[in-house]
């Protein structure tokens, strides 16, 4: 007894795709919508229980005594700071490409456009999205532009260590002695990890096939080859851009006469922006204000000045990324003009 297939209709030009079919599609939106909501909450919740528990009054006394002068040298730190971070993603893509030529100015252009999304509420993770798509200009393989954020995150990671190593002795408390040796054990992992590199390369590769093990390879390949040179280039720039940040707080700090050294400020410092890239609140507010509180307070600083110190800190990084935004709508205007100009 035969039988017979039933073959679908092919559906009619025109005709808008059925709701099955765009139930993935709004479900993904609805969890991301999800997303931008709870960390929003937990911005403002953190936010509402931090200012809770400072005296206004002296808030506004801080305020009013304040050093504009230093408050301008922070801003000055602030754009180095980013300036800095361009150039250790150019070192970066540079090595990637093999040493391919790449105009600083576009480079830094494309950077500062993302530094305009960071301080948007999807944080980092919008910021590097921003960076490949504007970066694509290049003439680079998109695998190459997502290689070297992802990189470029790993370099800045590694050198906030180096940085807390460093400077954490500087503080007198066991807190920080715990957390300097949590940094000595994280440096030692990842040093092994990348001597390891090359037998795990030749153990994954009899699953080269798969398209997973092929990237985790490629990686891998062209971690070794930038620990080899221009990557270290890429690390020093990564240390001067967290240092030129932890100078911006210590300006900030000198503005509202607290009393710390420039060393203490860079491991706090540095140990605050662990915090602020974990992608749970919107742009790092909230959590940036409570890691500074509770940190700044463990060597005595007051909760009142601590918390100005971060929000100021915080309004200063977000005025500074606006030229950002301009140069994003620059850069996707001429991108649609020669989209138009050549079909």
């Amino acid at each position: 007894m035969s039988t017979s297939k039933s073959i679908p209709a092919a559906r009619p030009a025109g005709e808008q795709p059925s709701l099955d079919a765009a139930t993935p599609m709004r479900a993904r939106g609805m969890r991301h919508w999800l997303t931008f909501g709870l960390s929003l909450a937990l911005s403002a919740i953190i936010l509402y229980y931090v200012f809770q528990r400072v005296d206004g009054r002296l808030l506004q006394q801080l305020l009013k005594t304040q050093s504009r002068s230093l408050l301008t040298a922070a801003a000055f730190f602030i754009f180095l700071q980013i300036i800095l971070g361009g150039e250790r993603w150019r070192a970066i893509l540079s090595a990637l490409t093999r040493e391919r030529h790449l105009p600083a100015l576009s480079i830094q252009a494309v950077y500062y456009a993302s530094i305009f999304f960071n301080c948007l509420p999807f944080g980092t993770l919008g910021g590097d999205v921003a960076r490949v798509l504007l970066a694509r200009r290049f003439a680079v393989s998109v695998k190459q532009l997502v290689l070297s954020v992802l990189i470029d995150r790993i370099v800045m990671v590694l050198a906030l260590v180096l940085l807390c190593v460093a400077t954490l002795p500087a503080i007198a408390h066991p807190l920080a002695r715990d957390a300097w040796f949590g940094c000595i054990a994280a440096l030692v992992l990842g040093v092994v990890g990348f001597v390891l590199l090359e037998p795990i390369e030749r153990i994954l590769g009899r699953w080269r096939r798969w398209n997973l093990v092929q990237m985790v390879l490629h990686a891998a390949a062209e971690l070794r080859y930038l620990g080899r040179g221009r990557g270290l280039l890429g690390l020093l720039y990564g240390m001067l851009s967290g240092a030129s940040a932890a100078l911006a707080g210590y300006c900030i700090a000198l503005s509202l006469n607290i009393d710390i050294g420039p060393i203490a400020v860079i491991a706090v410092m540095s140990l605050m922006s662990f915090a602020v890239a974990l992608p749970i609140s919107a742009a790092g507010w909230g959590v940036r204000e409570a890691s500074l509180v509770t940190l700044l307070g463990l060597i005595g600083v007051d909760r009142s000045a601590s918390l100005l110190l971060s929000v100021e800190f915080g309004l200063l990084t977000t005025l500074l990324s606006l030229p950002g935004g301009v140069i994003w709508l620059t850069l996707r205007g001429r991108s649609y003009t020669a989209r138009q100009t050549n079909p």
